[in-house]
C-alpha cells in the first residue's frame, strides 16, 4: 500500500519527498497498525517489479482464459464453458478455498 500525498509537483503530480510506503502482509489491525507506524520511502526497483508482475499476470490471465474457454467450449456436456477463467492469484486463492471446505466438511 503507497501512501501518496498530491501536490502538483513531479511525475504525475507527486512530489516522491512526500510519498511513503505501508508494507503488511496481512489485513488485521496489528499488521496494519506496524506498518503505517514505520513508513519508508518507496523503493523503485521494487515498484518497477510489481508493475511488471500486474502486467505479465494480466497479460498470462487474459491469454490463458481466453485458451481454456476455447478448448472446453463443447467438449463437455453439462459444463458451462462460455468463460473459463484463469489467473495466477486465483487458482491457488481456489485451492485455500477447496480445502477449507473439506476441513470444515470433515470437523
Amino acid at each position: 500500500m503507497n501512501i501518496k500525498v498530491p501536490t502538483g509537483k513531479g511525475d504525475n503530480g507527486l512530489n516522491y519527498d512526500k510519498v511513503f510506503r505501508a508494507k503488511f502482509s496481512a489485513i488485521t489491525p496489528n499488521d496494519i497498525k506496524k506498518a503505517l507506524s514505520n513508513l519508508s520511502k518507496p523503493n523503485r526497483n521494487e515498484s518497477l517489479s510489481v508493475d511488471a508482475r500486474q502486467e505479465l499476470d494480466l497479460k498470462v490471465g487474459v491469454a490463458f482464459s481466453r485458451f481454456q474457454t476455447r478448448y472446453f467450449q463443447g467438449r463437455y456436456s453439462g459444463l458451462d464453458a462460455s468463460v473459463v477463467s484463469y489467473g495466477p492469484c486465483q487458482t491457488p486463492t481456489l485451492g485455500f478455498c477447496v480445502q477449507r471446505h473439506i476441513d470444515i466438511q470433515n470437523f
